[in-house]
Order: C-alpha cells, then structure tokens, then sequence
C-alpha cells in the first residue's frame, strides 16, 4: 500500500478529526475512493454521450423507467 500526506489549515484539520473519530485515515479514504467513482461515472455518461447510439439507448431506459 501506498501513503499519501495531506497538508491542511489547523481549522480543517479539527473539523476532520471531529466527523472522522479517532479513523481519520480510513474515513479520507472512504471519502477519495467516492469521489473517485463519483468522476468515473461522470466520465463514462460523457464519452456514452458522444456515442451515436446513446440518444436511442436513453430513450429506450427512459420508457423502461417510466412505469416503474
């Protein structure tokens, strides 16, 4: 495993140690890794996006959706 050090102002610093407990490691993790999948999503709608077929692809979820 790799380890990252992150620099911050003493006032973040405290409010991470508050929310994160006596984990502040585990919970930066737990908050990279979302943000990580949370870009990767966005990446994948932008390149289906760009597709030709993605218009009829969306139109087909949407009437599949829209009885549910």
């Amino acid at each position: 495993m790799t380890g990252i050090t992150v620099t911050m102002d003493d006032r973040l610093a405290e409010a991470v140690r508050a929310t994160a407990g006596d984990d502040v490691s585990g919970w930066l993790a737990k908050l990279v890794r979302a943000e990580l999948l949370r870009r990767a999503v966005a990446a994948e709608i932008a390149c289906d996006r760009q597709h030709p077929g993605y218009l009829a692809w969306r139109a087909e979820r949407l009437e599949e959706t829209d009885g549910a």
